[in-house]
C-alpha cells in the first residue's frame, strides 16, 4: 500500500503542478507510476468541474468554461499542451527523423506549434461551452482520463524514438496489478461519463491513439515524451467531441 501511494504521488508530481511531497524518483519508478496516470486525469477533471460550478452562476457558461479549461492547463503546467506544440513543430517542420526530434527538443515555439495549440484549445472550449454542468463534467472526465490512459497504450504500440527521453522512461511492462488499475480507471470513467455509450468512447480513444502511432512510426520511428503529450491532447479532444455530440442529441437511447 505504501509503495502504491508513493508511485501515485510520483505520477502527480510528474504530470501536474498539484503540490505533492518531494519524492525521489529512481530508475523504473516513472514506468511503474504510469499505471496511475488515469487517476491524475480524474483529479484534473475534478478541478475543472469545481471551477465551472463556482463561476457559472456569476459570469455564465462561456466565462466559466474558459476559466475551467485554464484551470486544467494551470494544474498540469501546460505539460501536455507543450508536447502538442513541440510535436507539431517537429513533425511538420523537420525534413528527416533526426531534424524532427531536434526541433521537438527546442523549447522555442514555432508556427506549426502555435497553430496546433490555437486549434485544439479553441475546439475544446467551443465544444464545452454549450454543455450543461452535468454534461461538462461527463466530457472533461472522459477526456482527462482517457487522454492520459492513451499514454499506456502508446508505449505498448511503439518503441522510444530516443534512448534518453521521457518516452524511454515510461516504456516497458507493468505489473499485472498496475495494468488492472489503469484499465479499470479508464473503463469506469467511460462508463460514468456515457453509460451505454462507453464502448464508443473507448473505441474513439483507441482509434485516435492508433492514428497517432501510425504517424509517429512513419515520422519519428517511435515515440517521445512530447508525442505522448500530443496524443493525450488529441484523444482528450476527440472524446470530448463525442460526449458533446451525444449530449446535443439528448443522449439517444438513454432518455
Amino acid at each position: 500500500m505504501r509503495e502504491t501511494a508513493r508511485l501515485t504521488a510520483i505520477a502527480f508530481q510528474f504530470l501536474t503542478r498539484i503540490p505533492t511531497p518531494a519524492i525521489r524518483v529512481d530508475e523504473g519508478d516513472l514506468r511503474r507510476a504510469s499505471a496511475a496516470f488515469p487517476l491524475v486525469g480524474l483529479a484534473v477533471a475534478a478541478i475543472a468541474v469545481a471551477v465551472r460550478a463556482a463561476m457559472e452562476p456569476l459570469w455564465g457558461e462561456a466565462v466559466a468554461t474558459l476559466a475551467a479549461v485554464a484551470a486544467m492547463v494551470a494544474a498540469t503546467g501546460a505539460f501536455h499542451e507543450d508536447g502538442l506544440a513541440d510535436s507539431a513543430d517537429g513533425i511538420w517542420g523537420g525534413w528527416d527523423r533526426e531534424q524532427r526530434i531536434a526541433i521537438m527538443r527546442d523549447s522555442r515555439l514555432g508556427t506549426y506549434g502555435t497553430v496546433a495549440l490555437l486549434i485544439v484549445l479553441s475546439l475544446r472550449v467551443a465544444l464545452l461551452v454549450p454543455l450543461s454542468l452535468l454534461d461538462f463534467a461527463r466530457a472533461v472526465l472522459a477526456g482527462a482520463v482517457l487522454g492520459r490512459g492513451s499514454i499506456l497504450l502508446m508505449v505498448r504500440l511503439l518503441p522510444p524514438a530516443a534512448p534518453d527521453g521521457t518516452g524511454a522512461a515510461v516504456t516497458g511492462p507493468l505489473r499485472a496489478g498496475g495494468s488492472a488499475v489503469a484499465l479499470v480507471t479508464v473503463a469506469l470513467a467511460a462508463l460514468v461519463a456515457s453509460a451505454a455509450w462507453a464502448p464508443l468512447l473507448l473505441a474513439v480513444g483507441v482509434l485516435v491513439s492508433l492514428a497517432c502511432a501510425a504517424l509517429l512510426r512513419r515520422k519519428l520511428g517511435g515515440l517521445t515524451g512530447d508525442a505522448l503529450g500530443a496524443t493525450n491532447q488529441l484523444v482528450e479532444l476527440a472524446t470530448i467531441a463525442v460526449v458533446a455530440a451525444l449530449a446535443a442529441r439528448g443522449w439517444p437511447g438513454l432518455t
